[in-house]
């Protein structure tokens, strides 16, 4: 346990720790959780983490938004991070006609409150059961974060970079982990990141949506914890 790296778990848009809290009861290995609050772009979003991590070597854990920290983590303390594992992520530069549609959420965020967006645009997406528990845990973490953290995240969002070519030349390993049915980060963008990493493991979780994490804790804890005793053992 001494010898295993730690493992920094990284969350998506407007998501607190509490999301990966189903997978820390089935996990084997030291843990950190992140929560951000309103950084506004991924270097002070990886300042953060680099900060809470106090010079160890780690692996971060990033879903969603927290895979394209842990990218720039890559670019920033390379010689710090043992290895990647990527939640239902994906590494592609915001995406063209993108930005007037953001614009849109924060104004509606603005005017009637950030439940009535994520009710209204994402939890369709999200999931096929928009009345489940783990729907119910995405509106509640939104809330308790709030507009001024969505207008930061979705800055963020905007203006990250492409990141595949550092997948092309990172060459500890990494894992990835995608949904069949995840519509942000569907299985296609999953296999072309598996495709650049030069040392990826690839996993593609059947009928599961965008929050594994939530859908399938126990089977990302599996993942998760078979992958470190083959490379970290």
């Amino acid at each position: 346990m001494k010898n295993k790296p730690l493992l920094v778990f990284i969350p998506g848009t407007l998501c607190t720790r509490d999301m990966f809290l189903p997978i820390m009861n089935n996990l084997a290995y030291e843990s950190l959780l992140i929560d951000f609050d309103k950084e506004d772009s991924l270097e002070k979003m990886s300042n953060q983490v680099l900060r809470q991590v106090a010079g160890r070597h780690f692996i971060p854990v990033g879903f969603s938004m927290g895979g394209m920290v842990a990218f720039e983590l890559i670019r920033n303390a390379n010689e710090q991070i043992a290895g990647l594992i990527l939640l239902n992520s994906n590494a592609h530069a915001d995406l063209s006609g993108r930005k007037e549609g953001r614009e849109k959420q924060l104004t509606l965020a603005k005017k009637a409150g950030i439940r009535k967006v994520i009710e209204d645009i994402y939890l369709s997406v999200y999931f096929a059961n928009t009345a489940s528990p783990a729907s119910a845990l995405v509106l509640q973490m939104a809330e308790d974060l709030g507009v001024d953290v969505f207008a930061a995240q979705l800055k963020v969002l905007a203006e990250r970079p492409d990141s595949l070519h550092l997948l092309a030349s990172y060459t500890r390993p990494t894992l990835i982990i995608g949904g069949e049915n995840d519509l942000p980060c569907p299985p296609a963008h999953q296999h072309i990141m598996a495709e650049k990493a030069l040392n990826s493991e690839l996993h593609i979780i059947p009928n599961c949506g965008h929050f594994g994490p939530l859908e399938e804790p126990k089977l990302i804890a599996r993942l998760v914890n078979h992958w470190i005793s083959t490379h970290y053992g």
